[in-house]
């Protein structure tokens, strides 16, 4: 195999060219590498797209990748102890069971979590899932695709949602604990 240019696109599949990435002397920087991770996951799931798509597309698993963080409590991400006023409006929304406050602050706060660190957290875990065949191959693979989007992320909106709804008392933790506010 011929030695890789260093003005040559990275073959971690970073997307940035290798002297700035791999090849550098200190290593790729951690948002390069979580990059990468999420490349690889995505074409490593590839066979498993093909295959999806040829069934006719996803109907109904997008209704059980949104419901993951309830079924896996390592998907659900940490809110900041400090509350600011979007997160406590959707905290009060939580609590009192308002639908569509939640849907109108969830977005907001969402994007705060909507980095390349906590989406590749994310995808570790979903790849973690599917090797243990803990979760579907399909399902896997669309919560894969959906974390590989730069604009937002229902799966990462799912989550912060159930740590909403788990600090707000609504559902009980993983370990059957309610919690009061």
């Amino acid at each position: 195999m011929a030695k890789q240019g260093r003005n040559e696109r990275c073959r971690c599949g970073s997307g940035l060219k290798a002297k700035y990435c791999c090849d550098s002397p200190c290593g790729p920087s951690p948002d390069a590498a979580d990059r990468s991770f999420l490349a690889r996951a995505i074409r490593d799931s590839i066979p498993a797209l093909v295959a999806l798509r040829a069934n006719g597309g996803p109907s109904n698993y997008i209704d059980d990748v949104l419901e993951l963080p309830a079924h896996f409590p390592e998907l659900v991400v940490s809110l900041p102890a400090l509350v600011d006023p979007e997160l406590d409006a959707l905290l009060f929304a939580c609590e009192v069971g308002d639908g569509q406050a939640v849907r109108d602050v969830i977005a907001k706060v969402s994007s705060r979590f909507h980095t390349v660190a906590e989406r590749a957290r994310l995808a570790r875990v979903i790849v973690r899932l599917r090797e243990e065949e803990s979760i579907d191959e399909i399902v896997a693979v669309l919560a894969l695709v959906d974390l590989r989007r730069d604009d937002a992320s229902a799966l990462l909106e799912a989550a912060v949602l159930q740590a909403a709804r788990i600090r707000a008392g609504r559902v009980r933790t993983p370990s059957g604990l309610l919690i009061a506010s």
